[in-house]
C-alpha cells in the first residue's frame, strides 16, 4: 500500500506542476480528476471490502509425525463486488514444542473466492494451529485499508509415529495373590461375605436371623467382591522434541497393547507442578483424546519427574499396577496399592 500512495502523490505532484504550466482546460480537468480519483476508488470498492470474510480451514484434522498439514485461508464476499487488494498476515505454531512460522500473503484482483493455501511439513507431535493474525483489504487504487475480523483458527493433531504394539503381558496378565476384598455397595447375593454386627439403616435381608439367635445379637452379612486392580501408565512430558516424540510413540504402542486386551487403563504427567493431569482410556476415542491432551500445551525442556511423589489415582480402591514411560522406553514398572 505505501508503494500506491508514492505513486499517487507522483501522479499528484505532476498533474499540479502541468496545471501550473499549461493554463488551458486540460490542466485543470486532470487536477479535478486527479484529486478525485482515490474517492472514486473507495466508492466503488467499500461494497466488497465490507463484505470481505475469510475462514480457514485444514484439509485433515489428524496425521503422523512427517506427513504434510495442509491449511487453507478461503475468501468470501457477500455482494457481487469482489475485495480489489487482500492482506492476510499468519502464524503456524506446534503447541507442544513452541516451534513458530508467520508469514504475509497479498492477493490482488478478484480476490474474493480464491483461496490461500499453505502446505507445511510437521517433523514432531503436537497441536499445530494455524492462526490468521491480520486480515486488511484495500480499494481498487491500493490507497485506503481496512481491517477485516479475524477468522477462527484451524488446528491439527500431528500423531507420533506409529509403532507395532508393545508387548506388556507382565503388565496385563499378572495374577494377584491374596486378592483383596472390599464390601459391595448396595449389598446383594455373593459367595464371598463378612460378618459384622448389625447398624441402623441395615436391610434386613442381610441379617443373619441363624446366628443372631445365637449369639442374642443382630448379625448382618456384608457381600464383598474383589478389588480390582488399575492400570496406570505415567510420563515425563518434558525434554527436547525429539524425547517428546519417542515418550509420545511409546505411549500409543502400549496404551494401544492394553487396548487390544479389552483392558482400560489411566494416562498421567504433570501439567503444573504439583499437579498431574489424568486422562482415562477405555477405547480409541479415549486415546486420541488423550494423546490431544498431552500435545496441546507447551512442554518445557526440564521438569520434575512424576516419579518424585507418590502415586495418586482418583477413585482407585485397589492396587495399582504401574508403569512408567521414557524416551528409551519402559524404566520402571511396579505393583502399588492405592492410597
Amino acid at each position: 500500500m505505501l508503494r500506491c500512495r508514492i505513486l499517487y502523490a507522483l501522479a499528484l505532484a505532476a498533474g499540479a506542476l502541468f496545471y501550473i504550466f499549461y493554463t488551458g482546460y486540460l490542466s485543470l480537468y486532470l487536477a479535478v480528476l486527479l484529486l478525485a480519483l482515490p474517492f472514486l476508488s473507495l466508492a466503488v470498492s467499500l461494497p466488497g471490502m465490507l463484505g470481505c470474510t475469510a475462514r480457514t480451514e485444514a484439509e485433515r484434522g489428524r496425521l503422523r509425525r512427517g506427513e504434510k498439514a495442509v491449511f487453507s485461508v478461503r475468501l468470501t464476499a457477500r455482494g457481487r463486488m469482489p475485495a480489489a487488494r487482500v492482506t492476510v498476515k499468519w502464524r503456524l505454531e506446534n503447541q507442544l514444542t513452541g516451534e513458530r512460522q508467520t508469514g504475509r500473503e497479498r492477493l490482488a484482483g478478484h480476490s474474493a473466492g480464491r483461496v490461500l493455501r499453505r502446505e507445511e511439513a510437521c517433523p514432531h507431535c503436537g497441536c499445530v494451529r494455524f492462526q490468521v493474525t491480520g486480515l486488511w483489504v484495500c480499494d481498487l487504487l491500493g490507497l485506503f485499508s481496512l481491517r477485516r475480523p479475524l477468522p477462527a483458527a484451524a488446528q491439527v493433531l500431528v500423531l507420533p509415529t506409529l509403532l507395532p504394539p508393545e508387548p506388556v503381558r507382565e503388565l496385563a496378565g499378572r495374577r494377584q495373590e491374596g486378592v483383596q476384598m472390599r464390601p459391595r455397595p448396595g449389598g446383594g447375593p455373593g459367595e464371598d461375605y463378612d460378618l459384622r454386627p448389625y447398624r441402623p439403616g441395615d436391610p434386613l435381608r442381610s441379617v443373619h436371623w441363624k446366628l443372631s439367635s445365637k449369639l442374642e445379637d443382630l448379625v448382618v452379612r456384608e457381600t464383598l467382591e474383589p478389588r480390582h486392580a488399575v492400570i496406570l501408565l505415567t510420563l515425563d512430558r518434558f525434554g527436547t522434541p525429539e524425547e517428546l516424540d519417542a515418550v509420545l510413540a511409546r505411549l500409543e504402542a502400549v496404551s494401544r497393547s492394553l487396548l487390544e486386551r479389552e483392558l482400560p487403563h489411566y494416562v498421567q504427567w504433570l501439567a503444573e507442578p504439583g499437579q498431574p493431569a489424568e486422562h482415562y482410556v477405555a477405547d480409541e476415542a479415549g486415546l486420541l483424546a488423550c494423546l490431544e491432551a498431552a500435545c496441546a500445551t507447551r512442554a518445557p525442556a526440564a521438569g520434575p519427574s512424576l516419579l518424585d511423589a507418590p502415586l495418586r489415582l482418583a477413585g482407585a480402591d485397589g492396587p495399582i499396577r504401574h508403569l512408567h514411560l521414557r524416551p528409551r522406553g519402559p524404566e520402571a514398572e511396579g505393583e502399588g496399592a492405592a492410597p
